[in-house]
C-alpha cells in the first residue's frame, strides 16, 4: 500500500482521538501517510491515496457533518472507487446509524468499506486498542 491518508472532523475531541489512534497504528506499521483535519486539505490534495480513513461524528439527525463533511465527501466519492475505506466516528444518541448510511453511500461509489469503528460518547482505553490492532492488522493485509 503507497500512501493512506486520515480525514476526520471533531466538534468535541472524541472522533480526534480515534484518528489519533490510527495515526499510531499506522506509524507502528511504517505506512506512509498523511492525517488531517477537513477544513485543512482539498480533495485534490487526497484523491490519488490508495486508502482512506474517513472520521466525522454523527451530526444533527443521524447525518455526518452538513458544512464542511457533506460537500468534502461528496467531491470525494468518485476517488473511492475500488479502493479500501474505513469509516469512523462517535455519537452521542440513538444506534449509530449514521455510520450505515454513510457505509452504504461508499459502497455506492465504488469504494471498498473496510472497516467502521463506532463509539458513543468519549472512546475508551480498550475501544482506543481495539481500533489500533483492527488497523493494524488491517495495513497487514496489503503488504
Amino acid at each position: 500500500m503507497e500512501k493512506a491518508v486520515i480525514i476526520y472532523y471533531s466538534a468535541t475531541g472524541n472522533t480526534q482521538m480515534i484518528a489519533d489512534t490510527i495515526d499510531e497504528a499506522l506509524n507502528d506499521v511504517n505506512q506512509a501517510h498523511s492525517m488531517y483535519f477537513i477544513s485543512e486539505t482539498s480533495v485534490d490534495e487526497v484523491k490519488d491515496s490508495d486508502i482512506f480513513f474517513l472520521g466525522c461524528p454523527a451530526m444533527g439527525v443521524e447525518e455526518i457533518e452538513e458544512y464542511e463533511y457533506r460537500p468534502f465527501f461528496d467531491e470525494l466519492k468518485p476517488s473511492l472507487e475500488n479502493k479500501p475505506v474505513v469509516l469512523f466516528g462517535s455519537f452521542d444518541w440513538g444506534d449509530g446509524e449514521w455510520m450505515e448510511t454513510w457505509a452504504q453511500e461508499v459502497t455506492e461509489a465504488g469504494g471498498i468499506v473496510s472497516g467502521k469503528f463506532t463509539v458513543m460518547l468519549t472512546p475508551e482505553d480498550d475501544f482506543l486498542e481495539e481500533v489500533k490492532t483492527s488497523v493494524t492488522d488491517l495495513m497487514k493485509t496489503f503488504q
